[in-house]
């Protein structure tokens, strides 16, 4: 029997060298692929009449070609936009056949474009009757700095099933990855992606060796899809499940009854009493999400996420792990939303990344192993807070993760209190003194704070759904060229890393009378607003991002934005304000690093928006402390302070220039954490 075909390994420099269509169609032969047949093609031969379709395409040619049934084809453009990649796919939707396209225009920037088909769900026949869609979905790799995720990707696309549907199956799936938010695992909030990515490895069950596993489960997915694809769940745990669970190191006792656990895992030594955790297994690649008629003919009515919250509800265990064969995914009792907060891996793609060595498992594997073991959820001595606690890896990294966005959270709120809102303020403020504004009152200081409430609130919003992939912030031609996180990386491309430098760095770059960037947010808002369906962005349904409202709308969300639009921030205010907003000082490393809002609640941006409510916007006329008094911090003027408080204050950077603004509440105190 003849070894398994393994993805091929590609390193930075085959992505730099694909420079033109002789390399790109070298590298799908390289990756397995049928190129003998290579040619070209004319627009007319694929159905492609539009002249608006017509007009930016240079060169069409087939490179590649599986029976028919998967074809890759080559498209030079004069401009590659989504508009373009959309008309293009939909140009494919009669055709048979799977199809992935390369599109360029100069071969600095390559869209590898998979087309995936949406058949409709609707009753009926004839004119009336819902049409297939083409679905295009989009990986955009820059050629001379390609990303380590997109080599894993591209990776992936090697071709080693045994026929072309398997094949187009795992491309699939390889886009799936693509779409991940982290390079090594797709977690939905159930952990802290910042811990995850920086504190995992100083574990010291981090460096324990994996390779045996890795080495068995390999041989366990060597052609996995032809061979577990179809099979009922009795046969794939047989030979799938109940191997896996060994290498692991679980004693997988197999659930009773339709409506519990498929197994219950103990320790090797143990069969009975409390399990570590249960499992849901499901036949080869069946939808997670949802009902699945296709794949499952046992359960197909079942939503593996209601099972998983009826299990954990029970309180036999505090886990549960829910599998397809593909896709592997961790769910806790103590999750915020028990049926969507989950920490996931694709096993299939994890076993094709080599390590340091080729018999060496990489770090993808690692992130897979040390969470889905056994030891992960056998309880083990620990020191926390002084004391010693029982406690299992997979608790101790739910508990510090939460820890992290809790500090998270108590350091964004104090920093929007002290500086990022007074600073959005005074951006406001400025713009007045250069329109004829000297000295603002306090009905037009109420107003600057009710607009830059609902500015920041926005923000908070938007940093928040693009995190969460709420936003298409993925989509690089797409709705990425507008986002904030594309405005957040220039302005901290411009501050660097270290915090002490950031502020005189950004003086240097942004000019005090340019409005650029409050000008692009703008933009954004209205995209968001309005919905634009050529960037993949829907219709926002609610007043936050109103950014078109009437003359006689006298409502307080009218009021609010009719102030946004008619006054706007200096980019020297804007670009710091921002940059504290989205980034934070990584307490080991004391480098700036962008804040996990992912890890951060909807209820914690919320007690920021709700902690501003009780305060007032205020100019200093004179240079103030941050103070403490009676358990209380307070404003006091900088020239009453003993010397000992105003070191401290200094020290701290607690104070408040002269023409600064600041908040206050009715009581003249100031609290750093609002209310």
């Amino acid at each position: 029997m003849s070894e398994p075909r393994r993805d091929i390994e590609l390193g930075y420099a085959d992505i730099q060298a694909l420079g033109n269509s002789d390399a790109v169609a070298a590298l799908f032969e390289r990756l397995g692929y049928n190129t003998t047949i290579r040619r070209i093609q004319t627009p007319g031969n694929l159905g492609i009449t539009a002249d608006s379709t017509l007009r930016p395409i240079k060169k069409i040619e087939l490179l590649a070609d599986q029976d028919g049934l998967l074809q890759v084809y080559l498209f030079e453009l004069r401009s590659v936009t989504v508009a373009h990649t959309r008309a293009i796919a939909g140009a494919f939707r009669l055709l048979a056949g799977n199809y992935l396209l390369v599109l360029t225009s100069d071969y600095e920037r390559l869209d590898f474009v998979l087309l995936e088909r949406e058949h409709p769900t609707g009753p009926g026949s004839g004119i009336g009757a819902p049409q297939v869609k083409v679905r295009p979905r989009t990986l955009t790799v820059e050629r001379l700095k390609p990303e380590r995720l997109h080599l894993r990707i591209l990776r992936r696309f090697t071709f080693t099933e045994p026929d072309p549907f398997a094949q187009y199956e795992k491309l699939t799936a390889a886009y799936t990855v693509a779409a991940w938010s982290e390079e090594y695992f797709n977690n939905r909030a159930l952990f802290s992606d910042h811990y995850l990515s920086e504190r995992l490895r100083e574990f010291s069950q981090w460096n324990e060796d994996a390779k045996p596993a890795w080495r068995r489960l390999r041989e366990l997915y060597a052609g996995a899809a032809a061979r577990f694809g179809g099979k009922d769940e009795t046969a794939i745990g047989r030979e799938l499940f109940e191997p896996i669970f060994g290498a692991l190191g679980f004693n997988a006792v197999r659930g009773a009854g339709s409506d519990g656990p498929s197994y219950l895992f103990h320790s090797q030594d143990q069969s009975d009493g409390p399990p570590l955790a249960l499992s849901l297994a499901y036949p080869w690649d069946r939808m997670l999400d949802a009902k699945d008629y296709g794949r499952d003919s046992a359960t197909p009515d079942a939503n593996p996420g209601a099972q998983v919250v009826s299990l954990l509800e029970r309180g036999d265990a505090s886990w549960v792990i829910v599998t397809n064969g593909r896709l592997w995914r961790l769910y806790s009792r103590r999750a915020h939303s028990r049926a969507t907060n989950y920490y996931e891996i694709d096993l299939s793609d994890v076993l094709a990344d080599q390590g340091p060595g080729p018999a060496e498992p990489g770090d993808a594997f690692r992130y897979f192993w040390l969470l889905f073991r056994s030891n992960s959820f056998e309880p083990s001595a620990v020191v926390r807070e002084g004391r010693e606690a029982l406690l299992s890896l997979a608790d101790r990294i739910l508990d510090e993760s939460e820890e992290y966005a809790r500090k998270l959270g108590e350091d964004l709120k104090r920093r929007v209190f002290e500086d990022i809102f007074p600073r959005l303020a005074e951006g406001f403020v400025d713009f007045m003194h250069r329109t004829g504004t000297r000295s603002p009152s306090q009905n037009e200081l109420d107003a600057i704070f009710r607009g830059t409430l609902t500015l920041l609130y926005r923000l908070l919003f938007i940093l928040y759904a693009e995190a969460r992939d709420l936003l298409p912030v993925k989509e690089t031609r797409g709705y990425f060229e507008v986002s904030l996180l594309r405005l957040k990386q220039e302005i901290a491309n411009a501050a660097g890393s270290l915090r002490d430098e950031a502020a005189a760095r950004l003086a240097k770059r942004y000019r005090a009378d340019s409005f650029e960037l409050y000008d692009r947010l703008a933009g954004m808002f209205a995209v968001i607003d309005r919905g634009r369906a050529a960037i993949n962005v829907p219709v926002y349904n609610g007043g936050l991002f109103l950014s078109d409202p009437k003359d006689d709308d006298a409502s307080e969300e009218a009021q609010v934005s009719h102030f946004l639009l008619e006054n706007r921030i200096a980019d020297r205010f804007f670009a710091p304000a921002l940059d504290l907003l989205a980034r934070d000082e990584d307490p080991k490393s004391f480098k700036l690093a962008p804040i996990d809002f992912k890890s951060l609640g909807v209820r914690q941006l919320g007690s920021i928006y709700e902690g501003l409510l009780e305060f007032k916007l205020r100019m200093a006329n004179e240079k103030l402390a941050i103070a403490k008094e009676k358990n209380r911090e307070v404003y006091r003027p900088f020239k009453e302070l003993s010397e000992t408080e105003r070191e401290r204050a200094e020290r701290e950077q607690r104070i408040i220039a002269n023409g600064r603004g600041y908040l206050e509440n009715d009581r003249r105190e100031r609290k750093a954490t609002g209310s």
